[in-house]
């Protein structure tokens, strides 16, 4: 695979600074995936399933990272995933209890994935190294899908959409086998279809 065009050297970030910042943002997007999994839980369950599948691939990302990080020799970047919400951050959860709510958090949620793709792209524009440039290259296009998913739930919820698709019940709605099917890890495709979100 070729580079894109080089980085300026001014520009151009080394390997250790795109690795922290990648792992950084991942951090920052699992733990905001989580928070919306629990916001959600009472409210609609197809959306609370959503945001935790969405949060399993950032850390499937952060492995990644940390795997990329100790093939091209540097210190392995510090990835210490815990499982679930903590005490400390479910005390100020507040959950999502109507229609106006859980919409304003859509409307956010995918305000942030597309933040998150901007990001993504950048780093891979600062890239100037070639064992970097698969990952980020992965990186970019899953960031994409994710923000493509959200930009489609957004939608359809805001169009009154919800009964039709099911999305806040344990249905399997098709606009996620669509979205999906290629676009994520066979780990994740496998926990959609566990979870009762994708069509096979």
């Amino acid at each position: 695979m070729s580079l894109p065009d080089r980085p300026e050297l001014s520009t151009a970030l080394v390997p250790q600074e795109i690795l922290a910042l990648a792992t950084d943002y991942e951090r920052q997007d699992i733990h905001r995936y989580r928070h919306l999994a629990f916001q959600f839980l009472t409210f609609g369950r197809g959306f609370s399933r959503l945001m935790s599948v969405l949060g399993l691939e950032c850390e499937r990302r952060l492995v990644e990272l940390h795997s990329c990080a100790r093939e091209i020799g540097l210190s392995p970047v510090n990835i210490a995933l815990s499982c679930g919400i903590s005490q400390a951050s479910d005390a100020s959860i507040n959950l999502i209890n109507h229609r106006g709510q859980a919409l304003a958090a859509l409307r956010w949620t995918e305000a942030r994935a597309e933040h998150a793709v901007r990001v993504a792209e950048h780093l891979q524009k600062r890239n100037a190294t070639h064992a970097l440039q698969l990952l980020l290259t992965s990186v970019v296009e899953q960031k994409k899908a994710e923000r493509h998913i959200l930009q489609e739930v957004t939608e359809a919820y805001d169009l009154e959409f919800a009964k039709e698709v099911n999305l806040s019940s344990n249905g399997s709605p098709r606009i996620y086998g669509r979205l999906m099917s290629g676009s994520v890890s066979g780990s994740t495709w496998r926990s959609l279809s566990d979870i009762g979100l994708a069509n096979r």
